[in-house]
């Protein structure tokens, strides 16, 4: 991704967190061959609360931002902290648990909504398990993932 667009993309993000308010600030840090926007500041338990969707939606409007620019095809990720790394750890635990009560029970288990992020972590997190499928089900923010035995 060029310099310049990471830095509006920062600049943009900034400019949103000083209107909201909110004690935060936006960096870019650079991790393995792409970037990742880091927020930081007094308000994070705000940022992260109810499974961090204002994380989320900074991350989706800077996004669609970056997109009308035009140019690469990049997607950005926002974190706070090592947020990210944990609900995916904690995600995949959840997923072989509700693995093992379907293998168990024989009974489907779906999941409460969820985003398409942590749907795809779920669906991956099983998909080497033979003795479960995964599906997504719903529409919209009521999407969840349901799993059933193979």
């Amino acid at each position: 991704m060029p310099e310049d667009d990471l830095n509006a993309v920062v600049e943009f993000t900034n400019r949103v967190l000083v209107a909201s308010g909110l004690d935060l600030k936006a960096a870019a840090e650079e991790v393995g061959e792409g970037f990742k926007i880091q927020v930081r500041g007094g308000d994070v338990a705000l940022l992260l609360g109810h499974n961090a969707e204002l994380l989320d939606a900074l991350e989706y409007l800077a996004n669609r931002t970056l997109a009308r620019q035009g140019g690469e095809e990049m997607r950005i990720v926002f974190d706070s902290g090592s947020y990210r790394a944990q609900r995916e750890k904690e995600l995949r635990l959840m997923a072989e648990k509700a693995a093992e009560k379907v293998r168990t029970s024989r009974t489907p288990f779906s999941f409460t909504p969820m985003s398409a992020n942590e749907r795809r972590i779920i669906h991956l997190a099983l998909a080497e398990d033979s003795a479960v499928v995964t599906e997504s089900q719903g529409s919209g923010e009521n999407r969840k993932v349901t799993v059933r035995p193979a």
